[in-house]
This record gives C-alpha cells, sequence and structure tokens, in this order.
C-alpha cells in the first residue's frame, strides 16, 4: 500500500540531492502531489529549503515525514553510544522481531 503525504505537510530528505546543495534531513513542505500507478513511487513537489523561488520535485521514496526523521534521529543518536557487543545484540534482537512481524502479516 502506498504512503500518500498530505499537502504542506513537512518532511526531510532521505538523502543528498547535490544538484541542489541539499543534504539528508533537510525539511521542506510538499506543496504538490503527483500520483503515479500502482507499482511506481508518487511524485512530490517541495517548497522551503531556505531557496527562494525554487521548487523540487522528488519521489515518494526520497522523503519522510519530520516527525519519523526526528524519532529515527533520536534512536540514532542511542545507537552510536552502545558498545560492539550491544550492537549485536540489538541486532540480533532487530532480526526476531522483524521474523515475528513477517509472520504476523503473512498468518493476516
Amino acid at each position: 500500500m502506498k504512503v500518500q503525504y498530505p499537502l504542506f505537510s513537512q518532511v526531510a530528505l532521505l538523502q543528498d540531492l547535490p544538484e541542489y546543495n541539499l543534504k539528508r534531513g533537510n525539511v521542506a513542505t510538499i506543496v504538490e502531489h503527483y500520483p503515479m500507478p500502482e507499482g511506481e513511487d508518487d511524485g512530490y513537489s517541495l517548497e522551503g529549503f531556505d531557496l527562494p523561488n525554487v521548487t523540487i520535485e522528488v519521489s515518494a521514496s526520497q522523503i519522510i515525514p519530520i516527525a519519523q526523521w526526528q524519532q529515527e534521529e533520536v534512536i540514532l543518536t542511542k545507537l552510536r553510544k552502545l558498545s560492539e557487543a550491544r550492537l549485536l545484540q540489538l541486532q540480533d534482537y532487530l532480526d526476531f522481531l522483524l521474523q515475528k512481524e513477517e509472520s504476523e502479516h503473512q498468518s493476516a
């Protein structure tokens, strides 16, 4: 199922866009939505990157809601503080959770 972002919501970039001198995590506002057929990423026009009068087109896979971005940044900050041993334990636990998620999804 496709995720559709509402117009005028704030999103963060998931990757650098060097042609615009934009970095992963830069925030902008969605000003237009371009629906695509099933199996293809929808497109969005973004504005507000401290670039006056500039609109940038991106695909849905290049953006993330700002609240989710902030939550992931908090998690990454905590991960960077863990020892190698704890990171390995966490990786095992994440694999377990992903397997559980997958089996629940298949049985639904």
